[in-house]
């Protein structure tokens, strides 16, 4: 896919909600025209128009109750999944609800150097894989750019190329761990060289062997990576699994996903067999992101609001979806049909001692953003897997909400966190989405706060920014 204009071209663009003030026509410097103005005698309480998105960007505290529908960008886990396995199918696929975002360009990009054709019609996101004159066999390189799921995923595939395949991506990228999964690949007869586990990777297969051994304690995606390749192995796949599986509820997204397909996969304990089978082409509805849904979910039961979900239902198996639950734990109302959900802020928030977030890792940092307001202290546990993100999130939380005046107590994978009186203050985000957009949710229940880079949302929810001026 080759975008019209770059990610920061296209957010600078995006409105966003000042309070109290009338801001000129960018494009003419005119004054809008006087039918698009609200008039009233009383004080204006918020105004928006087009202008740039700035750096910081400032979060004004929100006054009063809103009651919203948001309707989600679709699911990034999901998608890239979808992706991937469109391109190892043996007909086309239509994925419909593809998100709009960094990662899932990264992926595109790759297939398409890989000789997947790709059509599209953005305006309802319908994506045509075509994966007819999939390139198995020449030397190629390719940049992931920031995109960990699509990099891990690409380390199986290159297993089944004969030819070299280079793996470049982003400096960031470039200190994520690779190295279980590389020695996995080892095993499994691929040469591999790669630098302590990370980029730039070579690989080149094939892969000549159907059982591995496989520690996916430090990131699932090992195993999604392996399971999602395994198919189309000439032997399937035996993969016995040395450690427990972290985050295995993304795993569960992965079964899911090939089950679509009418691929099979057989898990007992800690054996996991799948046979050589074939992919079949399909029409794919991409639900909305979870991940994404839980700022939603923070937003409203933080600031006793509504808001009504249009494209996530109580059906998904997403893993963050049971965030909902913990926000019902701190007094929210929770209403849940098969494609909407709704989520009713409580009057006065109710305390929780203490809660597992393994299973959950990416919500970890919204959770962070509500728990200075909760009444009493909150202790997180399942944190471990949040070391190895696009920032260290568990120390990076640490570090910023500490200048905000938050209690925050930091262990290698816990985190106990007080009520605190808050201040405003300027929030790094590390060039990571998810410290930006939670950092953003604690910056609209104080009274000054700026985020810094807020562009990096466009890694997975370009739209974040114009979906949160609605609560204003």
């Amino acid at each position: 896919m080759q975008p019209t204009e770059s990610w920061p071209d296209f957010l600078r663009w995006q409105t966003y909600p000042l309070l109290n003030i009338r801001w000129t026509d960018i494009t003419t410097n005119q004054k809008p025209p006087r039918s698009t103005q609200h008039r009233s005698n009383k004080k204006l309480e918020m105004i928006t128009y087009f202008k740039p998105l700035e750096d910081p960007c400032t979060i004004p505290e929100v006054q009063k109750p809103f009651d919203l529908e948001v309707q989600l960008p679709g699911s990034k886990s999901i998608a890239l999944r979808q992706l991937l396995i469109s391109a190892l199918s043996s007909s086309r696929s239509k994925l419909e609800g593809i998100p709009v975002c960094d990662d899932v360009d990264a992926m595109l990009r790759t297939l398409d150097k890989l000789g997947v054709k790709t059509t599209t019609t953005p305006h309802n996101n319908v994506y045509i894989i075509d994966p007819e004159n999939l390139d198995l066999s020449s030397n190629v390189k390719l940049d992931l750019h920031m995109s960990g799921v699509s990099l891990r995923l690409l380390i199986a595939m290159s297993g089944l190329r004969h030819g070299i395949t280079r793996l470049e991506g982003h400096q960031q990228l470039a200190a994520r761990p690779n190295h279980d999964l590389l020695t996995a690949m080892s095993s499994l007869g691929c040469a591999v060289t790669a630098n302590d586990g990370k980029l730039p990777i070579e690989i080149e297969g094939p892969i000549t062997s159907g059982q591995v051994k496989l520690s996916s304690h430090v990131s699932s995606q090992y195993l999604t990576a392996l399971l999602l390749v395994a198919p189309r192995m000439t032997n399937g796949l035996t993969i016995r699994l040395t450690e427990p599986v972290s985050s295995a509820s993304y795993v569960q997204i992965t079964t899911s996903e090939m089950a679509k397909r009418k691929v099979e996969v057989s898990w007992v304990n800690d054996l996991i067999e799948i046979k050589p089978q074939s992919y079949g082409g399909t029409s794919i509805l991409i639900e909305g992101d979870a991940s994404a849904a839980t700022y939603h979910a923070a937003l409203a039961t933080l600031h006793g609001s509504k808001v009504t979900i249009t494209n996530l239902g109580q059906e998904s198996n997403q893993g963050d979806l049971n965030f909902l639950t913990l926000c019902e734990r701190m007094g929210a109302t929770i209403e849940r049909a098969k494609d909407t959900v709704s989520i009713e802020g409580p009057k006065d928030l109710k305390p929780i001692d203490s809660i597992d977030m393994s299973n959950m890792p990416d919500a970890a940092p919204t959770l962070f953003a509500m728990a200075p307001y909760l009444p009493k202290s909150i202790h997180i546990t399942g944190l471990g897997t949040l070391r190895h993100k696009e920032c260290d999130r568990l120390g990076c939380s640490a570090i910023e909400l500490r200048k905000a005046g938050v209690t925050f107590k930091e262990g290698p994978d816990f985190a106990t966190i007080e009520p605190s009186k808050t201040n405003g203050a300027a929030f790094n985000t590390y060039q990571d989405h998810r410290m930006a957009m939670s950092l953003a949710v604690f910056g609209t229940r104080t009274h000054w706060c700026q985020i810094k880079d807020p562009a990096c949302v466009s890694k997975t929810y370009v739209d974040f920014w114009k979906d949160l001026s609605r609560i204003y």
